[in-house]
Order: C-alpha cells, then structure tokens, then sequence
C-alpha cells in the first residue's frame, strides 16, 4: 500500500501511541466550593481563579475575597495571575460590592500612593495608574502615620471592614484582599483544580495525571476508551466526488470508558482491484488520503453521537489518474494521545477485503449498490468539473426588520445630512471550489462577484413575486474579484427599500398591512459555472441562493406628543462571523424631553464572538439630566475595556454639575481556541486596546450641553503552538480588530434647554442642537495557518500484516489554510444632525 504524505500522519501517531498508552485513570470529584457568580460572556480559556471565600457583584463586575494574608503587592500580582485586578471601588455602588465580600478583617484595595509626594494625601492612583475619581478615606486619613507629613511609610490603601472607608498602611503588612473581574474567571470542572504552576505567571486549570483539560467544555478528559464507529453517511452516497469540490461524512459512533476528546479523521482508500480476494501485495499498492478532520468529545458511556465531518477532495485523492475507485476510512484519534484504545481499532478501512472483520460490522450503513451493511461504500473520484461558486450562509442581524420612514427628519439641520437608516443587515459567507488553491491565479475570479437580495410577502396573495432591495448604497464592499479556492469569505450587507416596495407596503398597496416577509440573497456570478449534481448543480447555480424568513414593523422619525419630544439614534450592526470571528455594535444615543425636564442619554458597546469565545471589548457611556421637578443636575458615565471598569462616576448637584477629561488606558487579554486541522493546533489570541472617554459635559436643572466621544484602538495578534515533535508550524497575518472615534470631534455633540413659560397649565419651551457623529473602522486582515511535517526515516505501521517502512528527509508542507480572512470595513457616519427652537410642550 503507497500512503500520500497526509497519511503519513497517521502512522506516526499510532506508533506514539503504541508506545505510551496508559493505564485507565480513576475518575476525580469535583471539589465543593461555594458558587461563583456568573457571567454573560464566555471566552475560551483555562486561566481561572481559585476557590474564594466570598463573591461580590457590581452589575457585570465580580469580586473573589482572598482569605490568605499577602502584602499589597503579592496581592495585586495575585489577581493580575488570576486575570483580573485588584479591586479598584470606582464610586459608592463598586465600594459597597468590595466590602459586603469581607468576613471580619481589613482588606487591601487596588490603590497606592506614587514615590516622592509632598504630603500624605497627594499623588495615589489605581492599578491602572490613574487618579482617583471616587474616594471614601476616613476621617484624618490618608496620614501616613505615625509621623507627621509625607514619609514615605504607609503607601497602599486597605477598606475597613466596619464602615467600607479606606485608610493608607504599609504595603508590607499582611491582609486578606479582594480581586475584581471584567469577565468572571473559570471555575474549573470536571475534576479538574486551580493552580498557579511552578514558574508560570497564570492560574491554569489543571488535571490530574493522564488527562487533559478540555477548555471548550471545562472537563478533564483522557485515559481508556473504545470507540465504536456504527454508521457511515457519505454526501453524495454514492456515485462521484470532484478533487476541489467538498464532500461529507456523517459518522455515527459510541463511546465506552472515560470521556476524551478525540480527532476523526476521514479519508479515502483505493478500493482492492481484486475485491474481497485481495493479496497483501495488493493491499500494500492502495492509494490514501485524508479529506477533512474534526475534533469530537466522546462520551464514554455509550451514547450514540454523530459528527458531521465535511472537508474539500484534495489533489493528492487522484494524482495523475483520471479516476480512482475509493472506499472510505475513518481514523480515530491519530493525533492525541490521549486514550488506551488499540492501535488496531484507531484505523478502520471500509472496503470489501474487511468486511467481515468483526470491527467493521459493527458499522452497519448499507452499500447503496448491494444493500449490504458494513459501510462499504463505493465512490469515484474525477477531475474537477470547473469553478463553483456557494454562497454557504446568510445571516440577518435581526428577525425583525424596520422599514424607516421616508424623506429626511424634519428637525435636519439644513444643508445638514444623516445617515441612511437599513431596514436590515445581513452576514453572508462565499465559497469558490474547483480549484487548486496552489495553482497561480487559482484566486482571480473570471469576472467580478455582487450579492443580489429579493423580498417577497407570506403570503403574496396578489401574485406580486419577488421584488429587489436596493443593497449597500453607501459603497462599503465592492465586489468580489478574488477568493482564494476553498476559503470561506465573511461579508456584510446593509438593505434598504426601494421606491417600489414602499409603494407596495404602503396604504392601498398589495403588501399593505402584511408582517411578514421572506428575504433571498443570491450571488450575481457573470460566469459559466460547473458543480457536482449533488452541490451546485450541473449547471453550479443551485447553491448560489439563501433565503430566510423576517417580521417588519414601520420605524418613525423622533417620537413626538403633547407632553413629550424625543430625538434618537440607535446603533446596531455586526460584522465577520461569530464562526470565526465576529464584531457586533450596539447603543446609540438618544435626548428627550418631558414636563419633568430634559435628558441625554449616549452609549456604545462592542462584542466579540468567534474562535475564542464571547466577550465585551469595549463599553462606555455618557449621559445627563436637568430636572426641573426636583430643580438638580445628574451625569453619569463610564468607561470598561474587556469587562473591566476603568471610569465610573454618578454626581447630582442642586446647582450645576461637569465634567471635563480626555482619560485613556491600554489593556489587553489573551484567550485560547484549539482549531482542527491534520493536527491539532492551539491558537492564542490576544487582543489589545487603546481605548478612552474624552468628554465635556455640563448640566444644570434647566439645561444640558457638552460633548461625549468614546474611543478606543484595538488590535488582534494571534500565535500558534503544536506539541507533536515530527510538525512545525507557522502562522502569518494580522487583524485590525477595531477603531472607533479616533478624530477628535467624532462621537455626540448636544445642547438641550428649556424653559417654563407657565406653571398652571404646565408648559414647556424646549431647545436642542444635536450632532452624532460615528467614526468606525473594524475587521480587516486574514491569517494563515501552514503545517508542515518532518519526513524522517522514524515512523512504521503494521496493517494486514505488512510493516511499511516511511523514508523521509526534508520538512514538506502537508496543510495549509486561512483562517479566516477580513476586507475591512471603514465608514464615517453621520447618526444625527438635527436642530430644533421654540416647542412647547405641555
């Protein structure tokens, strides 16, 4: 049998694991612990913390209390292990949450006093560095005492546990501390525990010996397991398969003894010449190769599972023959030695020399052709029939889409403009097959790709058919002139209405009072295509259209009645792929007013979704009131980067009220993702951001002005390791993750005002100049990911009684593939541009 270098791969692994299988590993408790709180978001990563002795919560922010004595900065390198920081109160809600954790004795916080000050009270900061906007110290502290004026002695701060005020103490001494969290830590599972490793930096699950922590699903996993393959289902079942055109696997399997998480591999065999009468010459000519990986958690209690396995025919499946009969086989965990289950039962060919191996009928998918059970399923691989374009998913942002009012506000300011206002947007992902991504020019479309989308009522009684949506107006995405074959390309579009369907959807229209639509994107492809009657079509068009289903409901210009008017923005988009990476924006800002006064309400909030969780990357607000019932000004703001809050402030006041500070900070975090490929390969993604408020904002009880421009710069680099000695890897490319306000005059600029004519009847005589301005940038770069396999005359395997022998001199590039891959989205918005005199409301 001539193995091609994919499966080569597979022979190396089953020699390591032949040589280092281990006994079964008892199964470990979870140790008690108290329950954490939870958190919304859910990164992928084993950094955690350990047991506490009490929780705390602030809104999204947790506190863990540390009952073990450490001096200030042992405490602050503590959390900082642990992915946090030591608890910084930013105002009287976060100070209550940091002293109701405390059992009885005194706390450190996280602030401390910089060297060189002039008197005890000057120069302390947070963690972060930054002065204090919120302070509770007791009375006649800070001190430094016992002697008078700045010595230098007492430079950390600690909570009492009787009231929650501060005093300063000597960083030395010991104290119980309280750590806080943007993104609550791990709590880890599945018999795993918490610890700080020898020499390491971070808090890691870890398992015990013979296992592996699983991140995705916070279990310890590893030791003896049989796996049973019961069932093959091919796509297509029988018949032909294309080189560069993708095909799939649904294999059914059981698990029996402890949990692990396992590689499937499955490829493609030569089927024997001569049948079931095959000689061990013969069997040692065939012909392998490996069409599409996937790592699986198996359950090893038996339980039937199923693993849909899809990948693209490669070039190595046919060579230079014209067409290759093939069988199908499966490899279990060729990789990770992580299981006890025998060599023998890792490699299962399905082919009719094994098919009355007890092991193979336990697989008991009948062949199309004879009925016969034992998954031998004859396929024929050919040359690829020609470029195939898939549009592969259309997401809406939304099930519910709002169809905006037409014309222009009439509060525009003139000579003013606003942004035009989507009913929807929509995620979509393109795939090019047929090609050999390693063939010069294999990119290069034969004439430039566009989207279409049609909309359609349920029901259409009048008969009206599909009608287009006018797509994209602002020119963020041209189109599509190159798509490396195989990748799968993320785009967004924004649909907006047409003058048709206005008519349609408006009174006396056919689609008048209907709610509910069906919304069907297509790709414009200008060229012949070619793809397998099972895919595309003969004609490669079948697979170039989505469709999903919506509810509409009619959107207004600001909201206005006698007793209330009201300007508004919101901000909802998303862009990339929560598959891989993915980036959603939501707020908006939004000023009113009422009989009780006026009131300004900004914010914006920026998630990330994708390959290394879910999380909040940026988060700020600015808002204000006047109230004219209770004669007081209100502001409140705030700033966190990645779950952590860096600004937090409330103040009211009978008089007036500001704020006026441009603060910044720069933080980052790394989480992990294990991607499939011949390998398994753990990315580390860090993410890192420059992000700040710059924001003047004043109010009285009868007006509001200011300005609020929430920025930030974040960035994505990502590393990859392998802990398998015959691979080497590297991974290429770069992400602009996403930029947000960078120019000074972005963000909400407003002044609201009113006054009261008269008290009986109420009255009101409301003023505003409001400008909203959103500068984005967000999602450009890609990342490819190359393996490469050391060929060296180390590896065997013994199958059907022959030992091959593999000789190997010189790495050879075996995977190669992006990632994921971004064209970047830039736009200057104008949200808001309205002004408006003399209303009276009432």
């Amino acid at each position: 049998m001539t193995l091609s270098r994919c499966t080569f791969v597979l022979c190396f692994a089953s020699l390591l694991a032949a040589c280092g299988q281990n006994a079964s590993q008892p199964e470990v408790e979870e140790p008690s612990k108290p329950p954490p709180p939870s958190n919304a978001t859910s990164p992928a990563t084993d950094r955690c913390a350990p047991n506490a002795a009490s929780y705390g919560t602030n809104g999204d922010t947790t506190y863990y209390r540390f009952s073990s004595g450490k001096s200030w900065s042992a405490a602050k390198a503590d959390c900082e292990a642990m992915g946090g920081r030591l608890a910084v109160p930013m105002d009287s809600a976060g100070n209550s949450a940091i002293r109701s954790t405390n059992g009885g004795p005194n706390l450190w916080i996280g602030l401390s006093q910089q060297s060189g000050q002039s008197n005890p009270s000057a120069g302390w900061v947070d963690v972060e560095s930054k002065s204090l906007g919120y302070s509770a110290w007791r009375g006649g502290e800070p001190n430094d005492y016992p002697t008078a004026g700045e010595q230098g002695q007492e430079d950390c701060a600690m909570m009492y546990a009787s009231d929650g005020t501060w005093n300063d103490d000597i960083c030395g001494n010991s104290k119980h501390y309280v750590c806080e969290f943007g993104i609550a830590p791990v709590s880890c599972g599945g018999g795993a525990s918490c610890t700080l490793p020898s020499g390491g930096s971070s808090y890691k699950c870890s398992c015990p010996a013979g296992q592996t922590y699983d991140k995705a699903n916070n279990t310890c996993y590893g030791g003896a397991l049989a796996v049973e393959i019961n069932s093959l289902k091919a796509t297509p079942a029988s018949g032909d398969i294309f080189v560069n055109h993708p095909f799939s696997v649904r294999v059914g399997f059981k698990g029996t003894g402890n949990t692990n998480q396992v590689e499937l591999q499955v490829g493609l065999m030569q089927r024997p010449p001569s049948g079931a009468a095959a000689t061990n010459t013969e069997l040692a000519t065939l012909k392998s190769c490996i069409v599409a990986t996937k790592q699986v958690n198996v359950l090893g209690s038996g339980t039937q599972q199923f693993a849909d396995i899809t990948g693209v025919v490669p070039p190595e499946c046919l060579e230079m023959d014209s067409s290759r009969v093939v069988n199908l086989m499966v490899v279990v965990d060729p990789v990770q030695d992580t299981t006890t289950q025998g060599d023998d039962n890792k490699w299962t060919i399905y082919n009719v020399k094994n098919a009355s191996d007890p092991l193979h009928q336990k697989c008991r998918t009948p062949d199309p052709g004879t009925g016969t059970p034992g998954c031998v399923i004859d396929l024929t691989v050919r040359p690829s029939p020609g470029l195939d374009l898939a549009l592969a998913s259309a997401t809406p942002g939304s099930s519910v889409v709002v169809l905006p009012p037409a014309g222009t506000s009439p509060n525009l300011r003139p000579g003013g403009s606003e942004r035009p206002k989507p009913m929807v947007t929509v995620e979509s992902s393109v795939i090019a097959y047929g090609r050999d991504r390693d063939t010069a020019g294999a990119a290069t479309m034969p004439g430039n790709v566009s989207f279409r989308f049609d909309i359609i009522a349920l029901p259409d009684t009048s008969g009206v058919g599909w009608k287009p949506l006018s797509v994209d107006p602002e020119g963020n995405h041209a189109p599509l002139s190159a798509l490396v074959p195989g990748e799968e390309l993320q785009r967004d579009a924004a649909l907006f209405p047409t003058p048709e369907f206005r008519t349609l959807t408006s009174s006396g229209g056919a689609w008048a009072g209907i709610s509910s639509f069906q919304i069907r994107e297509c790709l414009n492809v200008p060229f012949t295509e070619v793809g397998p009657s099972w895919g595309g079509g003969p004609a490669g068009t079948a697979n170039n259209c989505k469709t999903f289903s919506v509810q509409m409901v009619a959107g207004q210009y600001p909201a206005h009645s006698a007793s209330s008017y009201t300007i508004e923005e919101p901000i909802s988009e998303s862009f990339g792929s929560s598959s891989t990476l993915g980036l959603s924006l939501s707020g908006g800002t939004k000023s009113y007013f009422d009989t009780s006064g006026a009131y300004t309400d900004n914010d914006i909030k920026a998630t990330m979704k994708g390959f290394f969780g879910s999380f909040d990357v940026f988060e700020a607000w600015g808002d204000a009131d006047a109230v004219r019932s209770t004669a007081k000004a209100d502001l409140d703001y705030g700033l966190k980067v990645f779950g952590v809050s860096l600004i937090s402030d409330a103040t009211s006041a009978a008089a007036s009220v500001s704020y006026n500070k441009d603060l910044s900070y720069s933080k980052s975090i790394c989480y992990t993702y294990t991607y499939g490929a011949i390998v398994s390969v753990e990315l580390e993604g860090c993410f890192a951001a420059a992000a700040g408020l710059d924001m003047t904002l004043t109010a009285s009880s009868t007006s509001i002005s200011g300005n609020v421009r929430p920025y930030i710069s974040a960035t994505l680099s990502v590393e990859a390791s392998l802990n398998v000695v015959i691979y080497r890897l590297s991974l290429t490319g770069s992400v602009t993750l996403l930029g947000i306000n960078t120019t000074d005059g972005d963000g909400v600029t407003a002044t609201l005002s009113y006054s009261v004519p008269s008290l009986s009847p109420l009255k009101l005589t409301i003023g505003f100049d409001i400008s909203a301005n959103l500068r984005l940038t967000t999602l450009d770069g890609s990342l490819t990911l190359e393996i490469e396999q050391l060929e060296a005359n180390v590896c065997y395997k013994k199958k059907w009684g022959i030992k091959w022998y593999y000789p190997c001199y010189s790495y050879d590039t075996v995977y190669e593939a992006t990632i994921f891959s971004y064209d970047g989205y830039a736009k200057n918005w104008a949200l808001l541009d309205e002004v408006g005199s003399s209303i009276t409301i009432q």
